[in-house]
């Protein structure tokens, strides 16, 4: 077996700090004869030069303890004789929802044959990079971490040639088992934009941050003409004659649309007279009459100085999720030939039914585009504000996409083996891969044991469910050990624990992070998510060919009893949502479907699923949990199979045909305080249901 990295060192910069981007240069000599195979991993995120070339970016996300490489062909950057290895490596150095800390890195070889070229070392050159601000900056928001400044100005060819301030660089003790890239690498996809306005603005006061001083600026619209551009009413970018925009003001700004929800590397292609400030916000929704870039101490915005002259530039390292950019440059006239984003996709090919109602058909189409923009190394949650990996909506995204991208599981797997190094000393899981949170949430530690045993009904491999078995039964334990005397799982009332359950008032589990412990209370859906994950963990096992739990049918006996006991209002035909001091209060859909799905109440089932058809008292479960919903329904039969379609017409018909992505929530782009996601993977439903419930019929 070969041995990879047999002569590699782990290697920095003499010192680190948080949100650091390193050089590394490295030379090596190819006869011109045999393959060229580069192999590395890089804590946190890497971009890689060949002769001055772009080869690729994009460091699988990983823990610590468990770290990625990559490996790939390089022969077709490769000349015979000298080669120039270029690196250019971002550490972010902190905790984030995104990101696990650990001691920065980069480890590479070149290999050809059985040959090795080069090797990281104390022989590899490294410097800080002149061109990004190193250091803490403004964060675009607590879970992806820092935003970036990046100046052109002070850029020189270190990509080609000898750059200035190299050094040799320190080798790093990093302990970590290595394994190679778990799914295909990202695909690039060039896409254009449309300039839907522009004109002049007016800074009158400077805010703490960019983004903040662009979105209170004062802007004034002039049209393209007016602005310098004869006849010309309407602009696609890239444009090879470029449009010119000239002000009197602080400076002129233009507002791109991508037409669609679009997730890749900002673009820039511009020419100014003067070296020049130029601030680009991104953002999902144009509802403020410009881009929202600052939201309650979130910044959606980056720097970049432009040098005078022309200057083009595709960011590397840190990939941005909107439908718009808008553009702020400082200075009296600029020639704009592309603001853009370049496109990166997972290459996943989606399958696409004949579906022959039109609404129904574009609810489809836009929600495989949402799967899509939430599907990177791993997937995410939002691409706009979060791009965080949560076992609850990844489980959404894993059911969902079963359905639509037809890749053997694989994607899925690869995800939840992730999630499995997220496994805490209390037995839980962390809130995001690869993350260090400080708070989890019980219910979705979970998901991610439906979303094993899922995995296993949709790919029947019984080797990955026995590897994700240690973790599993993990999680179970410690559900279990938290049964009292009541037959029921109190709720984990201590600091660092958030009873979460869905967006609404008595099921989102109050304050996030608090610094007390709550009073004893029971809730229905931590009980009744653990007997249906206890449940499905079981039938999963068993049908893998593993010994039978002989104590699970009575241990579930025996909670299904108390739930019922506990919950259940028998008038009502519904589950209440918590008891507290021996009283049970508030009924919800999302409690009476769990209870149906997860078979409490048989006799009682179909007065629950006319409950949860007819009873408007209930608290209306949220686009996240409509998959619970509508598996309530349709268990009651085929018959229901309407009650369910008309539903997904009535809740993302209206979204599907103004938007090109599904809303985090009902409320859209003014739900969290202003901060709603207009593309989230959990609202895909539709494509699950079409494809498994109602093929043919829609």
């Amino acid at each position: 077996m070969e041995t990879v990295f047999a002569k590699s060192r782990w290697i920095w910069l003499p010192h680190a700090c948080v949100n650091q981007y390193a050089d590394f240069i490295e030379e090596f000599v190819w006869s011109g004869e045999g393959p060229v195979t580069l192999r590395i991993s890089a804590d946190t995120n890497y971009a890689v030069y060949v002769n001055g070339k772009y080869v690729y970016s994009g460091q699988y996300p990983d823990y610590p303890q468990y770290k990625i490489y990559d490996a790939f062909d390089i022969r077709p950057y490769c000349c015979r004789g000298n080669n120039r290895l270029a690196i250019r490596c971002s550490y972010v150095g902190e905790d984030t929802s995104t990101y696990a800390y650990a001691q920065a890195g980069l480890l590479f070889e070149v290999v050809s044959g059985p040959s090795v070229l080069a090797a990281s070392g104390p022989s590899t050159h490294a410097r800080e990079d002149r061109a990004y601000r190193s250091g803490r900056v403004e964060k675009v928001s607590p879970q992806l971490g820092f935003t970036y400044h990046y100046d052109a100005c002070t850029e020189d060819d270190w990509l080609c040639s000898a750059g200035e301030g190299f050094a040799p660089c320190t080798v790093v003790e990093k302990n970590c088992a290595l394994c190679e890239r778990p799914i295909p690498r990202l695909r690039l996809r060039e896409g254009s934009s449309l300039v839907c306005a522009q004109g002049e603005f007016w800074v009158k006061e400077e805010y703490p941050t960019a983004a903040e001083t662009v979105y209170r600026s004062f802007m004034r619209h002039r049209t393209l003409a007016e602005l310098g551009n004869p006849f010309r009413m309407e602009t696609r970018l890239p444009s090879e004659t470029g449009v010119r925009l000239a002000s009197g003001a602080s400076g002129v700004y233009v507002l791109a649309d991508l037409c669609e929800e679009t997730a890749g590397w900002i673009s820039l292609d511009l020419e100014v007279p003067q070296d020049a400030l130029v601030i680009v916000a991104f953002g999902e929704h144009l509802r403020d009459l410009r881009v929202r870039s600052f939201i309650d101490g979130r910044n959606f915005a980056l720097t970049y100085r432009a040098h005078a002259g022309r200057n083009r530039w595709t960011e590397r390292l840190r990939r941005l999720g909107c439908r718009y950019l808008q553009m702020f440059v400082f200075a009296p006239t600029v020639t704009l030939y592309d603001l853009n984003v370049l496109r990166t996709e997972y290459p996943a090919e989606p399958f696409y039914p004949d579906i022959a109602d039109g609404l129904r058909r574009r609810i489809y189409q836009v929600g495989v585009h949402t799967l899509r923009c939430c599907m990177h190394e791993h997937y995410e949650d939002c691409p706009w504000r979060e791009q965080a990996l949560y076992a609850m909506d990844s489980r959404n995204q894993m059911l969902f996409g079963y359905a639509v991208f037809r890749d053997g599981g694989c994607y899925a797997q690869a995800n939840l083996r992730l999630i499995s190094h997220g496994l805490r000393s209390d037995g839980l899981l962390e809130l995001c891969f690869p993350a260090r949170v400080g708070v989890t949430i019980p219910s979705f530690s979970l998901y991610f044991v439906l979303a094993v045993a899922e995995n296993y009904a949709q790919t029947g491999d019984a080797a990955f469910l026995r590897e994700m078995c240690p973790t599993v039964e993990s999680i179970l334990r410690t559900f279990a050990a938290h049964i009292d005397a009541s037959g029921l799982i109190p709720i984990f009332s201590g600091e660092g624990y958030w009873n979460f359950y869905e967006w609404k008032p008595g099921l989102d589990g109050g304050a996030i992070f608090r610094d007390f412990e709550l009073p004893v209370q029971y809730d229905s859906c931590l009980n009744l998510l653990y007997r249906l994950a206890a449940m499905r963990w079981e039938s999963a096992r068993t049908a893998a060919g593993e010994e039978p739990d002989e104590e699970a049918p009575r241990r579930q006996e025996r909670l299904r009893a108390a739930i019922e006991r506990a919950f259940y209002d028998r008038a009502r035909g519904a589950f209440a949502v918590t008891k507290k001091g021996g009283e049970a209060e508030g009924y919800s859909q999302l409690s009476t479907a769990l209870a149906v799905v997860s078979g409490c109440m048989p006799e009682e089932r179909d007065t629950m699923i006319r409950s949860l058809a007819e009873d408007r008292s209930l608290t209306e479960v949220t686009l996240g949990n409509k998959l619970w919903l509508y598996e309530a329904w349709l268990a009651g039969g085929e018959s229901n199979l309407s009650l369910v379609l008309q539903d997904i017409d009535r809740t993302f018909g209206k979204m599907a045909c103004q938007s090109s992505t599904l809303y985090e929530t009902s409320d859209g782009a003014d739900d969290f305080e202003l901060a709603g996601s207009l593309c989230h993977g959990w609202s895909a439903v539709a494509c699950y249901i079409y494809n498994t419930f109602a093929r043919g019929k829609v």
